[in-house]
């Protein structure tokens, strides 16, 4: 089954927009060597805790352009056809499931299944004996992996408007800053969970963006 597109530019091209748009920037905002010296501790203080109490606004605006929310509706599509699949595939093998499960998957290709003890044993055996072209296990890995990439294009497009607005007037600069923002948002999990009657798909960028 094929995953979302995401209509943003290829990861190549948009690094090297970013580049120059944020070089740009930083070169117009230099200060003497003098007066960064006398200012750069309140002046990083103060950009911390502005950049801190807008970061949900900037994550917000990035997972609401036109682009990432036609990506979101792809998604939601996605792991709603993939939840019913499930449960018909479910009650044809005649699993029952006691409650909802949980599966995440980081973006370090680590996954983690959580439910009652019961429900992950019967999960766990249908999936091993599942011989489906793709199988559902490999569904589920994909629908993390595209959500994963999306939720890494919003976060870094949040990261520039960040870095942009308030990386001039931070000692270490625009760069800096976007670097800083980018390392903290690293290490993302999509989570897909789904029961008998609901389901959702959730990732960095997501919850904001349907708040």
């Amino acid at each position: 089954m094929m995953g979302a597109v995401i209509s943003f530019p290829p990861a190549a091209s948009t690094g090297n927009s970013l580049m120059s748009y944020l070089s740009a920037q930083n070169a117009g905002s230099g200060s003497s060597p003098a007066a960064a010296a006398g200012t750069n501790a309140n002046a990083n203080a103060s950009v911390n805790a502005r950049v801190a109490a807008t970061a949900q606004a900037a994550l917000l605006a990035a997972g609401t352009t036109h682009p990432a929310l036609t990506a979101e509706h792809a998604l939601d599509k996605q792991q709603a056809t993939l939840a019913g699949d499930l449960r018909t595939a479910l009650g044809k093998a005649g699993v029952a499931l006691g409650g909802p499960i949980e599966y995440s998957v980081g973006s370090d290709g680590s996954v983690s299944m959580k439910g009652s003890d019961a429900d992950k044993t019967a999960m766990t055996a249908f999936l091993k004996a599942d011989t489906g072209n793709p199988s559902f296990a490999t569904r589920i890995a994909t629908q993390a992996r595209d959500a994963l990439k999306l939720s890494a294009t919003i976060q870094q497009h949040a990261a520039i408007s960040q870095a942009a607005r308030y990386g001039g007037k931070a000692g270490g600069g625009v760069m800096s800053l976007y670097t800083s923002l980018m390392q903290q948002s690293a290490g993302g999990v999509a989570v897909f969970s789904f029961s008998a009657d609901a389901s959702s798909l959730s990732y960095p960028g997501s919850l904001a963006a349907k708040a």
